[in-house]
């Protein structure tokens, strides 16, 4: 049986084994084989591009309003009138509006200026008047002339 032997028992030859370790020759200079990254120190980068964009719309202003001050009574169901309860109104018959323009006109003493201020236009706006025919509605006041910044706020 000697034959068993020789088949169970692994062969280890000298060609798997790990190799020593060989020392290596110490290098001239510890810095060769390294990159070094220099530098002048942060600054700040100024950039040339810029850009701008406005915008404006101009509204019409409100200067002045014709209005008549009404007295309005509650009407009932059945169409009687309380006089005991009731509101006050302004009702707005005329309103007078300032509305901007085009761009005013160059200087005629200085040729190629740019035009300055803005040409404003008045304009009128009519509205129909209060039915004075109702039951419900009292007529106290007509035609109170209001200006901007006096008794309204427009």
């Amino acid at each position: 049986m000697a034959g068993l032997e020789v088949v169970v028992r692994p062969v280890i030859l000298p060609d798997i084994r790990p190799r020593a370790r060989q020392s290596l020759p110490p290098q001239d200079d510890p810095e060769k084989g390294f990159s070094k990254i220099d530098g002048q120190p942060a600054k700040q980068v100024t950039m040339t591009y810029s850009m701008s964009v406005s915008s404006s719309h101009a509204r019409p202003k409100e200067v002045e309003r014709r209005v008549d001050e009404v007295r309005v009574y509650q009407k009932e169901d059945d169409g009687t009138v309380n006089r005991d309860n009731f509101i006050d109104l302004q009702v707005a018959n005329k309103i007078t509006m300032e509305e901007p323009g085009p761009a005013g006109q160059p200087d005629p003493e200085h040729p190629g200026s740019l035009p300055t201020g803005t040409a404003s236009e008045m304009k009128e706006y009519f509205y129909e008047r209060v039915n004075q025919q109702e039951e419900n509605i009292e007529v106290r006041r007509v035609d109170v002339i209001l200006r901007n910044g006096e008794e309204f706020s427009g």
